[in-house]
């Protein structure tokens, strides 16, 4: 019998996380070929953060959306520059998986002592610390840590489980709100 050093401690693998050109694209495209969403988009995000331990701000387009049971993030970068997403000329596509965690620091812990790194980490805010761990060598992807299923994601399942499938793919922020 194998013995787990991570993973079966937290949350199942709660989003599949997409780098791409136009994440508006990339999510009309997903839904006409798996039928998810439908999609909040939060726009123009200075997403600041430790990056291989330097500070810095990155603007992004966030898309998220429901594909069955899990949450289907995309994330284009605005502007130049080398980020957390483009790392080593990582292309469009597949990025990261996301889990939730009851500790984002533990977590943190645990992964580096099964030999993986951290490559960004925003621990700005108290009540949602993120952080990726480059886990590209021993997985090929990188892994999202943060709190187990925060509102956002909540309510975006919501909107999945209770879809129609057509009615406006796209939402914005003040739908969220409303």
């Amino acid at each position: 019998m194998s013995q787990f050093s991570v993973v079966p401690d937290h949350t199942p693998l709660f989003h599949l996380g997409f780098f791409a050109k136009d994440a508006k694209a990339f999510a009309q495209a997903h839904h006409d070929l798996y039928g998810s969403g439908p999609f909040i988009v939060n726009e123009n995000i200075d997403m600041k953060y430790t990056f291989r331990g330097k500070e810095t701000t990155t603007n992004l387009t966030i898309v998220t959306g429901g594909w069955k049971d899990i949450l289907i993030e995309i994330i284009q970068q605005n502007g130049e520059g080398e980020s957390y997403l483009n790392e080593d000329g990582h292309p469009y596509g597949f990025h990261h998986i996301a889990f939730g965690v009851s500790d984002v620091h533990e977590a943190i812990k645990e992964f580096e002592a099964a030999g993986n790194t951290v490559q960004f980490y925003n621990f700005d805010r108290p009540n949602f610390p993120l952080c990726y761990i480059d886990a590209r060598a021993t997985s090929g992807y990188y892994i999202e840590l943060n709190p187990e299923m925060d509102g956002l994601s909540q309510v975006v399942k919501k909107w999945a489980a209770d879809w129609d499938g057509e009615t406006k793919l796209f939402r914005t922020m003040a739908d969220l709100r409303g």
